[in-house]
């Protein structure tokens, strides 16, 4: 008998060190399988939250320390007020217009925001203008199905995150077009879009036409930030 209570003991903490192998740590800390973090990880690529900026949340910002430029800290701190409310925020249309120089972590704080709310079970997508233009022009050759499919993502899901607005071939009338007609369908449809740009407001409205500016300000909170880049303070893409 005691032979047989040392196997099944013995069978027992195998079986617990085989489950604790397969964990990892969920954003708040918790231990999660690796069957959970694989459904994760494709999720947020599903929503353009590539391998980069799978680790950005607020709780990862915090812990890695914000840079001691009083304007970024600053609107930091506005960007997690907006989230406090960020179901009644997305309900209402209401989004953020982050502006101001390269490597200042506007990007890094509108991935946070976005995975803020994919955490809190809800969907949307991260998309870059020069790959959002891109994909666009090169979907609709290859398959027409598959390029309608992702505009309409682009121009319906709950929370757009609009990533370096300004960075796409703004030369192109068809492109100033495209970007013009996806914002107005989602200004219409009290959707939220989050819009971070190297470009002050006066360069947006010398790029697009004041109608689309106007309707972001108004339905944004609208934050402006230095000139100087972080990137080499923080080690990473801002």
């Amino acid at each position: 008998m005691e032979e047989i209570r040392d196997i099944v003991e013995r069978i027992k903490e195998a079986q617990k060190m085989k489950s604790e192998s397969g964990k990892t740590s969920r954003t708040d800390g918790e231990p999660i399988s690796q069957f959970e973090a694989q459904k994760k990880h494709e999720k947020l690529e599903s929503c353009g939250i590539y391998k980069r900026f799978q680790n950005v949340t607020f709780q990862a910002i915090e812990k890695r320390g914000l840079p001691d430029d009083v304007l970024i800290r600053k609107n930091y701190a506005q960007v997690k007020d907006y989230v406090k409310n960020l179901a009644e925020n997305i309900k209402r249309g209401y989004g953020l217009l982050l502006l101001g120089g390269y490597g200042t972590l506007k990007t890094t704080m509108a991935v946070a925001v976005l995975r803020a709310h994919i955490d809190a079970g809800g969907y949307g997508m991260f998309v870059p203008m020069c790959s959002l233009m891109d994909n666009l022009f090169t979907m609709r050759d290859l398959s027409r199905e598959e390029w309608a499919r992702y505009e309409k993502r682009v121009r319906s899901t709950p929370l757009l995150v609009l990533d370096d607005l300004g960075s796409e071939d703004t030369g192109r009338d068809w492109v100033r077009s495209k970007a013009d007609s996806i914002i107005t369908e989602r200004y219409n449809k009290m959707l939220p879009i989050i819009v971070t740009t190297n470009l002050t407001q006066d360069e947006l409205l010398d790029t697009y036409s004041g109608r689309i500016v106007d309707r972001l300000r108004n339905t944004s909170r609208c934050l402006t930030f230095g000139t100087g880049s972080q990137r080499r303070v923080l080690g990473e893409s801002a």
